[in-house]
């Protein structure tokens, strides 16, 4: 299932224990992953931004932002905040069952 598609299906209040439980590991686990390639991102983007030398610091930070790599970092930045909040929702929605 995708991220999308899960934040879609977690919000059915209806939802089991079991069903919570179970978008809540699938979600970490997708969190993890995606923590794993943001790190990949921003060590590319350090390895960029040395590489820059003739272009104020600024710049290189604005030109790495419209490279592809850059893209894909700024939307799994969201990505994982996002999760992040739906993992904290799901923990407490757990806890309330509880």
């Amino acid at each position: 299932m995708k991220l999308l598609e899960l934040f879609q299906a977690v919000k059915d209040h209806q939802l089991t224990k079991d069903q919570l439980e179970m978008y809540r590991n699938e979600l970490a686990h997708v969190f993890a992953d995606m923590k794993i390639e943001y790190a990949e991102l921003e060590k590319n983007e350090a390895i960029y931004l040395l590489q820059q030398k003739d272009v104020a610091w600024t710049g290189r930070k604005a030109m790495w932002k419209g490279t592809d790599e850059g893209q894909r970092m700024i939307t799994l930045k969201n990505y994982l905040g996002a999760t992040n909040k739906i993992l904290d929702s799901l923990k407490s929605r757990l806890y309330s069952i509880y």
